[in-house]
């Protein structure tokens, strides 16, 4: 687990199981962005986006004596996004697209430059490479290597099996590659796709 998952985890098992409120707001900065950028990806609206992860965040505190028994946060934050985007779409009557579909632009945001000793340069050439790729290789690549979870965690959340998330993942990190190849060293190259 890579030290942001493992902080996700720690100041989820502090809200749930004392109730701190400074590990409540921590824990909403860290994953509120890729939250509602995730969400808004399935509804295709930010304004709806920030409502269902405000909606998220007011459950798990209201909830959180029952949380406890939470074994992994970070799913468990975007499973609730997820299901409460779609019954929010369905409340306003809104139509609930296939994610191979997903307004994959809402899912846009430059890898982060400091965490990667990227250039801002280089970090947009990632950012138009996986843009570029089709919604479901990009959402399970955007899920794995930026968002920090397991080939399990996406194919729970995403209802597909562990053996498509490979393989879209192979596809995504074969045409990222290939794509920024042309710009980068190969070191810069391998230690993105490895983080």
């Amino acid at each position: 687990m890579n030290s942001a998952g493992k902080q996700v985890n720690d100041l989820f098992l502090e809200v749930t199981a004392t109730g701190n409120m400074k590990a409540y707001e921590q824990l909403y900065h860290i994953v509120c962005s890729r939250l509602i950028h995730f969400s808004a990806s399935i509804c295709g609206s930010f304004h709806l986006a920030e409502e269902v992860v405000s909606d998220v965040f007011v459950s798990i505190w209201q909830k959180r004596e029952q949380l406890t028994g939470v074994e992994n946060p970070k799913v468990y934050l975007y499973v609730c996004t997820k299901n409460r985007t779609i019954n929010a779409m369905k409340r306003k009557q809104l139509h609930v697209v296939p994610f191979d579909t997903f307004y994959t632009e809402a899912l846009s945001i430059v890898p982060d430059v400091e965490e990667h000793l990227l250039s801002s340069q280089v970090a947009r050439k990632i950012e138009t490479a996986i843009s570029s790729l089709p919604p479901r290789c990009q959402l399970i690549f955007r899920l794995i290597k930026m968002d920090g979870l397991q080939y399990k965690e996406v194919a729970e959340l995403l209802d597909i099996s562990s053996k498509t998330v490979d393989a879209q993942l192979t596809i995504a990190v074969k045409r990222v590659a290939d794509t920024i190849r042309l710009d980068m060293s190969d070191e810069l190259i391998a230690d993105f796709l490895r983080s």
